[in-house]
């Protein structure tokens, strides 16, 4: 059973079943390539961060116990930022933060906003809007209440893309989904990939 919910908080014992989970749901023919920071560190992580982003990873008000970060290098470079919350003497997955660079230049940022629908650049945010199929896709993944079965926690909805050197910038954070009446749980990698690839094709 790997559901995201482990006993204890030992970085060294937890992250290494989070990889596999991880490693499974891309069909990723080796070890993904990951660091890990707990406690104090993980506090610097998370103030270290947007504070826009903060908010969404943590919902103003929980601090993770550890933090496991993810290089992801197929299908596509990927950072994926796995913050585990303290429950008891154990753990949970909370917020799963992603973030890749897009083949396509945008001349300002646009954001998701909590009615489902882009803002922000007119041009980049009037292609996107038009594209319901994504929007819906986009509301699901960037998701404002949920979690593991029990585990449940709200957070701010964030999905964002914005212009950098090159190209453009997604960073999207979403909560877990258990599976398998709580046997299995989803890091959503499949489903931030194929957004990726929507969004990429419509800007």
């Amino acid at each position: 059973m790997n559901n995201l919910a482990y006993m204890g908080q030992d970085g060294r014992q937890i992250a290494p079943k989070v990889e596999e989970l991880l490693r499974n749901e891309l069909a990723a023919e080796g070890t993904i390539t990951y660091t890990v920071e707990s406690d104090g560190e993980t506090a610097v992580t998370a103030k270290s961060v947007l504070s826009d982003v903060s908010a969404s990873l943590f919902g103003g008000k929980l601090t993770p116990v550890l933090g496991i970060h993810f290089d992801i290098a197929q299908p596509r470079p990927t950072r994926l930022n796995v913050y585990m919350m303290r429950k008891g003497l154990g753990c949970v997955a909370g917020s799963l933060e992603y973030s890749t660079a897009l083949n396509k230049r945008l001349a300002g940022e646009v954001v998701l906003g909590d009615d489902g629908k882009f803002t922000g650049n007119a041009d980049a945010a009037g292609k996107l809007n038009a594209k319901k199929d994504l929007l819906k896709k986009c509301g699901a993944f960037a998701m404002r209440e949920g979690g593991l079965a029990g585990s449940e926690i709200k957070i701010q909805r964030m999905l964002k893309i914005r212009p950098q050197e090159g190209g453009a910038q997604i960073v999207a954070v979403t909560l877990p989904r258990s599976k398998s009446m709580g046997f299995s749980a989803s890091l959503g990698s499949k489903e931030f990939l194929e957004i990726v690839g929507l969004l990429e094709a419509t800007l």
